[in-house]
């Protein structure tokens, strides 16, 4: 009996992973299919660009609120409706005439992706059991690096070979099979603020709550170190390790596979050592990032290692994170997962707004510095903070909650 319920909370997890999968490929769609998109709608490739910028735009502004109103709903429910929202946006992409209605199905997308992302995380905890939020963190993530290493990717190479509408079609009937399985594998979780609303009080209690304030400032300070060079990776690649083309390609895959394996190892360590599985991230992505900056100009070799080791701490990043609110906010959880959201979303912003005048005055490697600060102020902030560290240990233990 154990062991059937152990291999239910094991497809429960796979499901969820996979919905974060679908989530972060439709995310990203634009990018990967940025020139079938401006030619058939007739406008610029910056103009696409605002479907991914826009899109961050509309998360970070609704998904407190929306969190705050969704709170007494089953948490199943959030879930499902949320992918469905991936689903019914992407069926309005096809169906776009102009880009006027590609904005509207963007913004359909985003109003539901920020509530699924402050969900998923807790959801996987209750799944797994509290005291392993972090390893169950770790496996649902694993849909994020799955994205970046073959649903971003594939996306581009369907959409140059059978056409954008198709390869967005077949993203929505992957959300429509993900919002089905979760239906069928994960069973009833009813909110544990079931009997009430949350209002602007608990709202701005849980905004201005000190236990969390460090694991926000840590996840503002290092996204938008990590995006200020992330979201060039191309060029960096192309400036650093002399590589253009296929081969910048064969260089992301490697990069791509390296982060699930900073997954892996990192979703094992962070229940049993959360603060030092989060020293080693930040700490490991300055030294990338110093590695690249001081070594990377005189040897291209040390360059693309330093490029490919970049996605371990990166990959742990999220999980880290994530698993401090878990840790951190005991009670308000989804609603915690929310603000953090925010910065993590203001993170990107910022980070991508200042990698691109980086490199637009021709001075990328101030952002591969600025990379290299925000994490030697992340490691500050993670060793001064007891977010990071381990709760006490006591009597009473949670218990996971099998999917019906």
């Amino acid at each position: 009996m154990l062991a059937v319920r152990l291999s239910r909370t094991g497809a429960a997890l796979g499901v969820l992973s996979a919905a974060c999968f679908v989530s972060v490929t439709s995310e990203y769609l634009p990018v990967a299919l940025l020139p079938q998109l401006a030619s058939s709608f007739d406008v610029s490739g910056s103009a696409i660009g605002l479907l991914v910028t826009g899109y961050a735009v509309v998360v970070a502004v609704t998904v407190v609120p929306l969190v705050a109103m969704t709170a007494h709903w089953d948490r199943r429910t959030t879930a499902l409706v949320t992918v469905a929202a991936i689903m019914v946006s992407n069926l309005v992409l096809v169906a776009a005439p102009g880009y006027g209605v590609a904005v509207v199905a963007r913004i359909v997308s985003a109003v539901g992706h920020g509530v699924f992302w402050s969900v998923v995380a807790p959801v996987a905890a209750r799944l797994l059991g509290q005291e392993r939020g972090g390893r169950a963190t770790a496996v649902v993530f694993a849909g994020n690096s799955l994205a970046f290493l073959i649903g971003i990717p594939l996306s581009s190479w369907l959409g140059a070979t059978i056409g954008w509408r198709p390869t967005v079609l077949a993203v929505a009937g992957t959300a429509a099979i993900c919002a089905v399985a979760i239906r069928l594998t994960i069973g009833p979780l009813p909110s544990e603020q079931a009997s009430s609303r949350r209002g602007p009080s608990e709202i701005r209690r849980v905004v201005t709550d000190r236990s969390l304030a460090p694991v926000n400032l840590v996840t503002l300070i290092l996204v938008t170190g990590h995006f200020a060079a992330f979201t060039y990776i191309t060029v960096i690649v192309a400036d650093y390790v002399h590589f253009t083309g296929p081969a910048t390609s064969s260089l992301l895959l490697a990069h791509g596979a390296a982060g699930l394996l900073g997954l892996v190892l990192f979703g094992r360590q962070v229940d049993s050592r959360p603060q030092g599985t989060a020293l080693v991230v930040t700490g490991g992505l300055a030294a990338c990032m110093l590695a690249l900056l001081v070594l990377g100009p005189n040897s291209a070799s040390v360059a693309g290692v330093a490029v490919v080791l970049w996605a371990v701490p990166a990959a742990g990043v999220a999980v880290v994170l994530q698993a401090a609110v878990l840790r951190t906010a005991a009670r308000q959880q989804d609603l915690a997962s929310a603000v953090y959201i925010v910065a993590f979303q203001v993170g990107i912003a910022l980070g991508a707004g200042i990698g691109g005048v980086c490199l637009d005055r021709d001075a990328l490697p101030v952002a591969v510095a600025i990379a290299a600060a925000c994490g030697l102020a992340a490691v500050v902030v993670v060793r001064r903070s007891g977010a990071f560290r381990a709760p006490r240990p006591t009597s009473k233990r949670a218990s996971p909650v099998p999917p019906g």
